[in-house]
């Protein structure tokens, strides 16, 4: 990752090159904390300047501009909490980093998020005995068929492969 040649971001500039950078290394939508935003937006930006998380923005002309070590900070921000950590753990972390030291803790993040296998949605089951020794598992929307003669000769198979019986 190299500095952008424009140093002179807007607010909402630095709100538009951070979530697309997000993006592009694979941290945006993977929050696991519901009640953090993944995307950054400029009241995000002035809460984390006041915290000393992101360095302040230069003034011109009365307008915030920020620089390429701003993107880093709120890139490293975003990517620690990927992983869980709140504002109160990151703020040590960040604090006086140089933008290869940012770089490095992004380059990190990102490729531990690659080499991660996607998340497998949980599966509920019921289950139900039908005997000492038997039960029957049914995922939970499963239904039952309006012919289950097919159903009931699967089954049969089923309890007849189970017992070392043929068919």
């Amino acid at each position: 990752m190299t500095p952008k040649p424009l140093e002179d971001l807007t607010l909402d500039d630095l709100c538009r090159d951070v979530t697309r950078l997000l993006r592009q290394h694979g941290l945006l939508e993977t929050q696991p904390d519901g009640r953090v935003n993944e995307e950054p937006n400029a009241r995000m930006v002035r809460y984390y300047s006041t915290l000393g998380l992101l360095d302040r923005p230069r003034i011109v002309d009365r307008e915030a501009r920020y620089g390429w070590k701003q993107v880093l900070q709120l890139l490293a921000i975003k990517a620690l909490q990927q992983h869980g950590y709140g504002l109160s753990e990151i703020q040590p972390r960040l604090i006086g980093l140089a933008e290869a030291d940012l770089e490095a803790i992004l380059r990190a993040v990102s490729d531990e998020h690659r080499a991660r296998p996607a998340a497998v949605p949980a599966v509920t089951w019921r289950e139900i005995a039908v005997q000492p020794g038997l039960r029957i598992q049914v995922e939970d929307g499963w239904s039952a068929p309006a012919d289950p003669e097919a159903l009931l000769q699967k089954i049969r198979a089923a309890l007849a492969a189970l017992s070392g019986e043929k068919k």
